[in-house]
């Protein structure tokens, strides 16, 4: 399974980001959101199966604890991240592909593009400042360590970069590199 996480703040673009994502069974789209907010009236969330929607109960504005309580509940696969900004791009999934044919456990990280239609720069390894949420495909095995951070260490201002920090960690600095692109850069903001 791909397992999607989307923490959801802005409503008005989740439609959008839903046709974005290819219709294959072994894809599983995880919304969640703040129970402080509005309930959700698409079609789609109640005719499409592989929607599972949580509704945690947080600020809109604590990300973390959306992320981390979908990662309680992936239990195989691989996982990415699509922010409610952006869409879903088609690399990611035929990397997806690649991983499960060479049981590759570990982090594969992409170029990203950005609102200005050019490739970001990634690097070897995880770099704060060069790494997205969104540019990470990742085996599931280390969710059950590495978690979404509450707050940034002083001097390091970027939650995206100690979470993918952890998994690089977790899985012996095991870092899989492509140099073609696998995500959006706040393609819908």
């Amino acid at each position: 399974m791909l397992h999607i996480i989307t923490p959801l703040y802005r409503f008005n673009l989740l439609e959008q980001v839903y046709n974005s994502i290819l219709m294959n069974d072994d894809i599983i789209w995880h919304i969640s959101k703040s129970n402080k907010r509005e309930e959700l009236d698409y079609d789609f969330l109640k005719k499409d199966k592989r929607i599972k929607l949580y509704n945690i109960d947080c600020d809109d504005n604590e990300v973390y604890k959306k992320r981390n309580v979908v990662f309680d509940n992936i239990k195989d696969g691989y996982f990415c991240f699509l922010d409610d900004d952006t869409i879903f791009h088609e690399n990611m999934y035929i990397k997806y592909l690649e991983c499960v044919e060479d049981n590759f456990k570990g982090m594969l990280v992409g170029e990203q593009i950005g609102k200005n239609g050019k490739l970001g720069l990634i690097a070897s390894k995880p770099v704060c400042g060069r790494i997205d949420t969104g540019n990470v495909i990742s085996h599931y095995k280390c969710l059950t360590e590495c978690k979404w951070p509450k707050e940034h260490i002083p001097g390091v201002n970027q939650k995206d970069f100690l979470f993918w920090n952890s998994v690089y960690e977790f899985y012996g600095k095991k870092c899989g590199i492509w140099n073609q692109p696998i995500s959006y850069y706040n393609k819908l903001s």
